[in-house]
């Protein structure tokens, strides 16, 4: 009855094998989740309503639990909630397949397998219950109902002694701290993220996004909520500037030689910021391509930030950047700006009002993210990660009854270096006093 110890490629043939033997027919957003793009400790599959989380989470504890000596947590926001993933497979290994067992308890939540195998269901508002030996794999379902203290406490050391997986499979809830875990499948080795709508099953929904029931739900909910819910996208959070979409704005953009490229800064010793821009005109207008980035790496010297700037081998048309760098440094006894003229790098600066009021650019630039009409213009290379980091985090102050509304984004000292040298590149390539913003494909 027990299995040897697998290879990755042997694990991936076997776990077929058994959907095979299961008759588990997997949709192709639980195809991402059961053979993903990269092998990964840490999987964050965020997922919308009636996508099939519970039965693709119990398909992977399946066929970890049918090797020897493994032992296997889901852990959900109540009781309850886990009985979910617990039931599929008491129904699959202990009511179908007749398994043997050293101790099974329905009520427990707890399966003791012949040879050595352990399952049991948590539930996360217990945190002295998940207290325990080491796991091979763990399953948090509905992760985003679960406060991050339980993760970090609780759950994260149990996966340390036997180097054990955890997928995190969620619809998900705002920017809270799933997203945090989501961001990091996108430049961390060993965390792995993908997100896919509810209308990607299409047992439930046979017709996709045109299906009836979701149409209806289109038209008669929020369509913050309607994201959130089916389209399995981080949507609510307050406050924020920028309209950006991972989903629909990132891509492969890479550097093309034959289009001019630009090159935009904000300087600052705590955290400077350097974004790479290409465009293309077509018929009279333009797509703006971000191309590569320098972002969130601290406490540099403006001589260090020039020489990174000036090692990316690009043909740069025209450097862009904050007025306010022609300041004096202490230190040096020079401006930013006159630095970086040291190393050969002459850097433009936008001098109108209009362009460099705050809540003007950030209109402007909003304009070419989503326009009016719905179109969006800005594209993202898929390695630029801190770029769109920051502007999905960019915000907001949080508005107070009684207050007045403040319009000026937030200096957090963190996301916003990323924002402002963005902006500068806007209203320095399209001045805001142009009305006539050029806009179109690549």
């Amino acid at each position: 009855m027990t299995l040897p110890a697998f290879s990755s490629n042997e694990y991936l043939d076997y776990k077929r094998k058994w959907f095979e033997y299961t008759n588990y027919t997997p949709h192709s957003g639980q195809m991402r989740l059961h053979f993903p793009e990269k092998s990964a400790r840490f999987t964050v599959g965020v997922c919308g309503r009636r996508w099939g989380k519970t039965v693709s989470a119990s398909k992977e504890a399946e066929c970890v639990l049918m090797q020897p000596n493994k032992r296997v947590w889901v852990v959900a926001p109540t009781y309850g909630a886990s009985e979910k993933v617990f039931r599929e497979i008491w129904n699959e290994l202990i009511n179908k397949q007749q398994l043997p067992t050293r101790r099974a308890s329905y009520k427990e939540q707890y399966i003791e397998f012949e040879w050595g195998s352990v399952f049991e269901g948590k539930s996360a508002d217990n945190p002295n219950s998940l207290v325990g030996e080491g796991l091979d794999l763990l399953v948090m379902d509905e992760a985003a109902k679960i406060k991050k203290i339980i993760w970090d406490m609780y759950l994260r050391p149990t996966l340390s002694d036997r180097k054990g997986r955890c997928i995190f499979i969620t619809t998900p809830e705002g920017f809270n701290w799933v997203y945090d875990c989501y961001s990091l499948g996108f430049h961390d080795e060993m965390w792995y993220s993908f997100n896919s709508p509810s209308w990607e099953n299409q047992y439930a929904y046979p017709n996709g996004e045109s299906d009836e029931d979701l149409i209806e739900a289109r038209r008669n909910m929020d369509s913050i909520i309607f994201d959130q819910e089916f389209g399995a996208k981080f949507t609510a959070m307050a406050g924020r500037v920028y309209p950006f979409d991972r989903t629909l704005d990132m891509g492969n953009f890479p550097y093309d030689p034959a289009l001019p490229t630009y090159c935009s800064l904000d300087f600052g010793y705590r955290m400077p910021a350097a974004i790479w821009f290409q465009t293309s005109k077509v018929e009279g207008r333009d797509h703006i391509y971000c191309i590569d980035e320098i972002l969130h790496k601290r406490n540099m010297k403006t001589q260090d930030f020039a020489l990174r700037v000036k090692g990316k081998r690009y043909n740069v048309v025209s450097y862009f950047g904050d007025p306010a760098g022609k300041s004096v440094q202490g230190q040096s006894g020079l401006g930013d700006i006159e630095i970086f003229r040291k190393f050969g790098i002459n850097i433009r600066s936008v001098k109108d009002k209009i362009s460099t009021n705050i809540v003007n650019g950030v209109t402007h630039v909003r304009g070419f993210i989503e326009s009016a009409d719905g179109n969006r213009y800005v594209h993202l290379h898929k390695k630029c990660l801190n770029l769109a980091s920051d502007l999905e985090n960019y915000r907001y102050p949080d508005h107070k009854e009684g207050s007045d509304l403040k319009m000026q984004p937030l200096k957090d000292g963190y996301f916003d270096h990323g924002a402002d040298a963005f902006r500068y590149f806007f209203i320095n390539r399209f001045p805001v006093r142009r009305k006539q913003m050029i806009i179109g494909q690549r």
